[in-house]
């Protein structure tokens, strides 16, 4: 009886053990990729699965179908995909602040001129 416990806890354990170290990780990186891909914009760049990036430039969510985006590849032309498609989103766009611009302008200057 204490030998079948003990077959039948290390069963489980190393199940255990297996989700937490391998799975968990992978589970978690879907998760997150899933929540980037439903958070895409208009603008967002992106990387496809097949290594294109693109800009989004209109995110169409159907009820009945997948959620579609139309990509800019190049200028004026324009692709249809699914988000399935989407390996990652490379960066948003976000306005600079004159105030920022200033002081890299005056970082810049300061570098150019070291005797300002």
């Amino acid at each position: 009886m204490a030998v079948m416990f003990s077959v039948i806890f290390y069963t489980v354990l190393a199940v255990a053990a297996f989700y937490f170290i391998l799975l968990q990780p992978v589970l978690k990186q879907q998760r997150q990729r899933k929540k980037a891909v439903r958070e895409l914009q208009i603008g967002d760049e992106v990387v496809t699965t097949g290594g294109i990036i693109a800009e989004v430039k209109d995110v169409q969510t159907p009820t009945d179908s997948p959620t579609e985006l139309i990509l800019e590849i190049a200028p004026g032309i324009h692709v249809r995909a699914l988000t399935d498609a989407v390996e990652r989103r490379l960066t948003t766009l976000e306005p600079t602040s004159e105030e920022t611009l200033e002081t890299i302008a005056t970082s810049v200057s300061k570098v150019n001129d070291p005797h300002a």
